[in-house]
C-alpha cells in the first residue's frame, strides 16, 4: 500500500501520523516525498507505522519488493 493514501484514507497529515507513531517527523516525510524508501528503515519503523496506521508490516513493504 501506499504510504500517502493509507495517511489520507486514516485522516491522518505527516505531522500527526510521526506524533502518533512515535517515528521522527523527518523519517515520515522523507518516506512520503520518496527521499527515503520504506524498504530501507528499520523493522521498528515499520512497525510503529503499521501499528498507527492499522495496518501489516507486510502491507506496507508489499509494493515496494
Amino acid at each position: 500500500m501506499e504510504l500517502m493514501g493509507l495517511l489520507k484514507e486514516k485522516q491522518l497529515s505527516v505531522y500527526q501520523c510521526a506524533k502518533e507513531s512515535h517515528v521522527p517527523y523527518t523519517t515520515l516525510s522523507d518516506i512520503v516525498k520518496g527521499k527515503t524508501r520504506i524498504e530501507k528503515c528499520t523493522a521498528e519503523t515499520i512497525y510503529k507505522l503499521a501499528k498507527t496506521l492499522g495496518v501489516a508490516m507486510e502491507d506496507l513493504l508489499e509494493e515496494k519488493l
